[in-house]
């Protein structure tokens, strides 16, 4: 055996031990650091002929690299949509590597039982109906894939195709959305259906909102052909969300798949005050949670929920067999369902994070990040020196500055200048047609200090650009 691994195989609990002290020091940094430093590109290291051992490796790896840690897991890294990972993840993400389990999700296999548990237990937590299936993903974009997937195989035997023949020959199915994440464009791509199948169909004035009566219009004109519609629990750049309760009404009359992207805003669902922003929700055909965003999850962590009527689809798209010839049942092992072969145990930190803090730790997390993304849209609209998007409905929402024609050049610098600053991030945007930076505030620890912290700093650099 190599000597370093054998001296590691050893010492492996004095590593792991170091791996602890680590975390003290990087969670001091995390209060007190920079939200996301600025790196100088440094020359790249080759690994050499001899090996250095892992404690080495780590001592490394922290002295040269450490300062460049962006501190997107704590409590004042309002940009994109992150959560950070609660101390439940962290311990299951932990132990998940501990074990190292190839996840298959067999029947007969402990793995599956825990799989089943979390995505049943996410279904309780979000009051969703009992016939969703759920596969795990390594993110939300192959969430989206794998059920866009389900979508394309759903088009093509409305068109009398064989799914096992490829999109050959299948007309394409039309895919209409108000708005849609770039990982909607970019797993259309990945399906062969292209990004510019898309159709746009139209917002409410000054609003990142669907036009429903333009949807049907455009549902009309489709007449037989098939139609994939996608709407919106929460956008990105706004934190608005669609009408689901009107969208869904319509399948009473229009012959549609219904994909709801949810992983901005499913989380919302977990309180009883915000649920009925989401009425409609279970009429989709299939929607995605990130477990990684408002979950507060570790990376990376998805959920592709699906109908469970089109499981079968699911089944023929990802089945790991060179040529499928029987049909998915309750037995079927997981790997047969989703992206992967080979799975991480990615269900065990899910289910230890349910677990820990149940319907009421997250239901508390829900309305507290909800209430202080209000607090912080009043302080800096209070200021004089933004102006913000209206309304904030949940968690998330955008701002501009507080002055006429706002260029891209200024909000590009005003972002660089925030992060500069240290004391948060936020990213640029776009609503309506006006630049913005956009903020979401899905970090379990978030609490009143932190919001009034970043609110002043974000409003002291903004005053230079008026």
């Amino acid at each position: 055996m190599n000597e370093q691994m054998k001296q590691d195989r050893e010492n492996q609990l004095q590593i792991l031990k170091k791996v602890e002290a680590e975390a003290e020091r990087f969670f001091e940094q995390r209060n007190t650091g920079k939200a996301l430093p600025f790196w100088d590109r440094k020359p790249l290291r080759s690994i050499g002929e001899q090996g250095m051992g892992a404690e080495a490796a780590m001592d490394l790896f922290v002295k040269e690299y450490g300062e460049g840690l962006a501190l997107n897991s704590g409590p004042r890294f309002f940009g994109y949509v992150i959560g950070g990972v609660t101390p439940a993840a962290l311990v299951g993400d932990w132990l998940t590597s501990l074990y190292d389990q190839n996840a298959f999700g067999e029947m007969d296999c402990m793995d599956r039982q825990i799989e089943d548990e979390a995505i049943e237990g996410l279904k309780d937590l979000l009051g969703l109906r009992a016939d969703f299936t759920g596969s795990f993903t390594s993110g939300a974009t192959m969430a989206t894939t794998n059920a866009l997937a389900c979508a394309r195989e759903w088009a093509a035997m409305k068109q009398g195709k064989n799914p096992n023949d490829g999109i050959y020959g299948l007309e394409r199915p039309i895919v209409l959305s108000a708005f849609a994440h770039a990982s909607i464009y970019k797993g259309l791509s990945l399906l062969g259906l292209g990004r510019n199948s898309i159709i746009e169909y139209g917002k409410l004035p000054n609003r990142d909102r669907g036009d429903v009566a333009k949807l049907e219009e455009q549902l009309k004109l489709a007449g037989d052909k098939p139609v994939i519609v996608i709407a919106n629990m929460g956008t990105a750049n706004s934190g608005e969300m669609d009408d689901l309760r009107a969208i869904a009404d319509l399948k009473k009359n229009y012959n549609f798949w219904l994909h709801v992207d949810g992983a901005v805003g499913a989380m919302a669902m977990a309180s009883p005050k915000y649920r009925g922003l989401f009425d409609g929700a279970e009429e989709a055909d299939s929607f995605t949670i990130d477990g990684h965003k408002w979950v507060n999850m570790n990376y990376d962590c998805a959920i592709a929920m699906i109908r469970k009527e089109h499981r079968e689809l699911q089944y023929r798209t990802y089945a790991q067999s060179t040529d499928v010839q029987d049909h998915w049942t309750e037995n079927t092992a997981i790997e047969h369902l989703g992206n992967e072969g080979s799975r991480r145990f990615r269900a065990l930190a899910v289910w230890m994070n349910l677990m820990a803090y149940g319907k009421e730790g997250f239901r508390e997390m829900v309305e507290r990040d909800c209430e202080l993304a209000q607090k912080f849209a009043k302080l800096l609209s209070e200021s004089g020196v933004y102006k913000v998007h209206e309304p904030v409905m949940i968690n998330g929402f955008a701002f501009t500055l507080n002055k006429e024609n706002v260029t891209d050049e200024e909000i590009h610098a005003l972002e660089r200048a925030i992060r500069a600053e240290g004391t948060t991030y936020l990213n640029p945007s776009g609503v309506c047609g006006v630049p913005h930076l956009r903020c979401s505030l899905s970090n379990w620890s978030i609490e009143e200090a932190d919001v009034e912290k970043v609110a002043a700093a974000v409003i002291a650099v903004g005053k230079e650009f008026l």
